[in-house]
């Protein structure tokens, strides 16, 4: 499990890239707790970067641990199922553009 300053990041990349592995598909929502997200939001991204984040995904506060989700039901859940055991065709850090501040490492 990841431990850095940016394990959440870590985290829900895992969650999207779960999802776009079984599915072929990208997840609409990521529901997470809302520790999480603050972490997120005021922590590892810069404002320009969380909205870019929040224009591909919509983040939700929730009691959850990174469940990547879409409007037809389907859902990969990180905090039961782990990592992923099969890499996607895309990385979701790729498909989602953004990088973590230098000081979230």
């Amino acid at each position: 499990m990841p431990n850095g300053g940016d394990k959440n990041w870590v985290r829900l990349c895992a969650a999207v890239d779960g999802f776009r592995a079984r599915y072929g598909a990208w997840p609409t929502k990521v529901r997470m707790f809302p520790a999480v997200l603050d972490n997120l939001r005021n922590h590892v991204f810069d404002p320009p970067s969380f909205a870019c984040l929040e224009s591909k995904l919509n983040l939700v506060e929730d009691d959850a641990a990174m469940i990547a989700e879409d409007e037809e039901g389907r859902s990969y859940n990180y905090g039961a199922e782990g990592f992923p055991k099969v890499e996607p065709d895309m990385r979701a850090q790729d498909w989602l553009g953004v990088r973590p501040r230098p000081e979230a490492y």
